[in-house]
């Protein structure tokens, strides 16, 4: 179950209900950046572990495209909130594993979602700005009404004035912070989406 994000503990860090709003409200070249770097560290991660690089060459011999591995928004009924999680679907390939016994594209899914999530706490932990003042320039960013920023980020819309200003400043300003806007940029999504599923395609040197 994600923590909730209006504990003050988690001020510190992206918690996955902050992931859930960056997916559906950041701005989409990052979020498109993400994903790629993502998958990037993903797969390097699987081909250095011996087991994990039987896996993955099985996982490239399956019909499974780079889709499977995209975050799943979730409803928290309980805190009457949304949440990001790994792709649950992708679970049903572990039918087809040598074997049985184990769920060879839900374990990449898992770890394809901590290395998502990661990358954004990363940005946000080594930028200057408070989480409030990311997540605001973030949506501002990408173009959302102050309103439905404000909305999301349970404060009014001054507030969020205030943040991106802020935000916008210190990006400005500070070296730490330049990489969140190269990040806003990106190839194209056809080129994007080439570049994902050529990481998954089977490896022609172990043939």
């Amino acid at each position: 179950m994600p923590t909730n994000p209006n504990d003050t503990t988690d001020d510190d860090t992206i918690t996955d209900y902050d992931v859930a709003i960056l997916i559906e409200d950041g701005q989409p070249a990052l979020g498109a950046n993400i994903s790629r770097m993502a998958l990037e560290d993903t797969v390097e991660e699987w081909e250095d572990d011996p087991v994990k690089a039987e896996k993955l060459e099985f996982l490239r011999e399956s019909p499974m495209d780079v889709d499977f591995v995209h975050p799943e928004i979730k409803w928290d009924a309980e805190r009457e909130e949304f949440y990001a999680g790994p792709n649950k679907g992708p679970g049903v390939l572990g039918d087809l594993a040598p074997g049985g016994g184990f769920t060879v594209a839900g374990e990449f899914s898992r770890d394809y979602y901590e290395a998502y999530r990661g990358l954004y706490r990363e940005l946000f932990e080594e930028s200057s700005l408070t989480k409030q003042q990311f997540m605001a320039y973030v949506m501002r960013e990408a173009k959302k009404n102050e309103h439905v920023i404000a909305d999301r980020l349970g404060v009014k819309t001054g507030t969020v004035r205030s943040h991106v200003g802020r935000a916008r400043e210190k990006v400005e300003k500070a070296q730490a912070t330049t990489r969140i806007p190269e990040l806003f940029t990106f190839e194209g999504y056809d080129e994007l989406q080439a570049n994902m599923a050529e990481l998954l395609e089977p490896d022609s040197t172990s043939v």
